[in-house]
């Protein structure tokens, strides 16, 4: 538990709003008899536990919560938390605990048992009263932990219909009722105190009459657990669970204070709103000034990006043609860094020697030659023109630099590369008509949709070669500037050797970076239990997960989920009929998780659709205004 000292000006913004009776917009007077209370437009009553005699059998630490609560799991509340969120009706519950000193008590009942003994004799009343005394002193002696305290708790009610507190009350007694708790229920002078001396600086005004005594612990059971969803200061807007109000939360934690690591991951089945959710993340991210570089292998983000002309672009892998992306590229001598160096020679390496492990001697030799190109070759820097560069030069090329033959293998070298240039069979990929990379450049959305090429091992291993060329370049030239990198239907990428690797080289290098990479999965599982996997998860510390019909055990598993996650988990319920649509999902901030919703206006629920009849439809009215924001209130305004 936390304690915090109220600021002045919270005591005294607390003071107004409490004996002005919460009324808004005027100050008023208190009205105090025998009868009522009222204060303005509003009448106030209390219910109230001020007697140990007020308590059944036993109180608990929690209880069941019937509402999410179902045949293979139970989902638990605090003991009196149905006093709380889920009473609706206007009130404050109070919990006043006085903290005695123990030598005290025990003082007291060691006496209180010396005069029942004197008198234990003169009726079977005191043998029974000296035989709990008894044992309460016991237990006080046998645990160094126990604490006797006196409380008080009590509920502060109010309506301005004076007819309506009778039903309020009711409520409150039938909770009460099934704790196996009595309330005690004070009128005129009584009701008038409890409600004035409920105010957090008069509680001392309580007599020891108003007042149960009891153990710390079981005064703790008495505690309200849950409280409203509180709103980061800045973040990503979703929906809280108990009535879908607005909720901010801080998924970027600018300070680091929750999460040291801002990367994040969707898991949900087929159906249940994976890209949905994440064009959701991504629209609030990029409005609020991140760069997005989205690769796409299911075209989920096309519809999104057409809301933001200008800012955006896509690029699209057809059969036969090449990306425009040109590696090489450099527009003058100062871009040729030691970094630009160090990513050309590890992108040639993952080119012609990607199932070799790549020694310090190999890399020195690769850099050094990229640098005597650039030095020889003023313009039209390629992959092509680096190809014929060295075989022009094969012959000399390594006695020049003093590069031993072991570490470079020309030959070989020469072979391999012969598929990526001249008439070479993936020689497209690479042709130089034009470098797009000034296009993607001062683009703040770059969608790559690489649909066609999925099935394609060598084509979409090239490709993400040339992503990741093309994101050092753009994304990470800037560092103070926030950008996301997100990996969509990245299971189908996986199927595929070394793309894994490939996306632990990201997870690196955004360290270095101010940004963070997602990941967008059906299950855990689609990911390989190796160290590579491990390492991605270790360093992915914002989990979103949609509902999953066939249970979460691996999602705990291996991501070392706390006991209660899966009771969340399993209590996701989603709403997809009648006016109020909304999802519901898990998120787990660091170690902070909660389950929260996502309802949307049907304007936005169109701008996310990502298949269906209806996307078809926004779709071809697109095709007809050239503009995406008005083909979805066109089609919005049709339903």
């Amino acid at each position: 538990m936390k304690f915090i000292s109220l600021k002045a000006e919270e005591i005294q913004h607390l003071t107004n709003g409490y004996f002005n009776g919460f009324n808004e917009g005027f100050d008023t007077d208190i009205i105090l008899d025998k009868k009522s209370v009222n204060i303005g437009e509003n009448h106030f009553d209390a219910l109230a536990i001020n007697s140990e005699l007020c308590f059944g059998e036993s109180v608990q630490s929690s209880k069941t919560n019937e509402k999410f609560t179902s045949d293979d799991f139970v989902f638990h509340q605090g003991f009196i938390d149905g006093l709380g969120l889920t009473l609706n009706e206007n009130h404050i519950v109070n919990q006043i605990l006085y903290l005695d000193d123990k030598q005290k008590w025990r003082k007291m009942l060691d006496k209180k048992v010396e005069e029942l003994n004197k008198s234990s004799n003169f009726g079977s009343q005191n043998k029974v009263v000296l035989g709990k005394i008894q044992h309460i002193l016991d237990q006080i002696n046998a645990d160094d932990n126990a604490r006797i305290i006196r409380g008080h708790l009590n509920i502060i009610y109010w309506d301005k219909n004076p007819k309506n507190l009778s039903q309020i009350g009711s409520k409150i007694k039938t909770e009460f009722k099934e704790l196996d708790i009595i309330p005690y229920y004070p009128r005129g002078e009584e009701r008038k105190n409890y409600i004035l001396n409920s105010y957090c600086c008069f509680s001392s005004n309580f007599s020891n009459n108003d007042l149960y005594v009891t153990d710390l612990k079981h005064a703790l059971c008495l505690l309200i657990n849950n409280t409203n969803y509180n709103s980061d200061a800045t973040g990503i807007i979703f929906n809280d669970r108990e009535h879908n109000v607005p909720v901010l939360k801080d998924v970027w934690d600018e300070r680091k204070k929750r999460i040291k690591a801002r990367n994040f991951a969707i898991f949900a089945p087929t159906g249940e709103g994976k890209s949905f959710l994440a064009n959701n993340i991504l629209r609030q991210y990029f409005e609020s000034g991140v760069r997005l570089v989205i690769i796409d292998l299911g075209g989920s983000y096309t519809k999104f990006a057409k809301l933001y002309p200008e800012q955006y672009t896509v690029l699209r892998y057809e059969s036969g043609k090449n990306l425009g992306i040109n590696p090489f590229y450099i527009s003058d001598t100062n871009d040729l860094t030691p970094e630009r160096l160090e990513d050309l020679s590890v992108f040639l390496f993952e080119l012609f020697a990607s199932d070799l492990k790549v020694t310090k001697a190999q890399s020195v030799s690769v850099k050094k030659i990229l640098r005597h190109y650039y030095d020889s070759t003023s313009e039209n820097h390629s992959l092509d023109g680096f190809y014929q560069f060295i075989e022009i030069n094969q012959k000399d090329l390594l006695n020049t630099l003093k590069i031993h033959p072991d570490y470079f293998n020309v030959t070989s070298f020469l072979h391999v590369m012969s598929e990526y240039v001249g008439d070479g069979l993936y020689s497209f990929l690479f042709e130089v008509s034009e470098d797009q990379t000034y296009k993607i450049e001062d683009k703040r959305l770059i969608v790559f949709e690489l649909d066609e090429v999925k099935d394609n091992k060598e084509i979409l291993s090239v490709m993400l070669k040339l992503i990741k060329s093309a994101i050092q370049r753009t994304i990470w030239k800037n560092r103070a500037e926030k950008g996301i990198i997100l990996f969509d239907e990245f299971a189908k990428q996986l199927k595929f050797d070394n793309v894994l690797e490939s996306v632990e080289f990201y997870y690196q290098a955004i360290r270095k970076q101010n940004g963070a990479i997602g990941i967008i999965l059906q299950s855990i599982n689609q990911l390989p239990n190796n160290s590579t996997s491990a390492s991605i998860l270790e360093n992915t510390q914002v989990i979103y997960s949609l509902n999953n019909e066939k249970g979460y055990e691996e999602l705990v598993k291996r991501l070392n989920l706390s006991s209660h996650d899966p009771n969340q988990l399993k209590s996701i319920k989603n709403n997809l009929s009648g006016p109020r649509k909304y999802t519901e999902m898990f998120i787990k901030i660091g170690k902070e998780s909660n389950i929260f919703r996502l309802e949307v206006p049907k304007e936005v629920y169109a701008a996310y659709l990502t298949d269906g009849q209806e996307n078809e439809e926004i779709m071809k009215l697109y095709d007809e205004y050239h503009d995406m924001e008005k083909a979805i209130i066109q089609f919005t305004s049709k339903t």
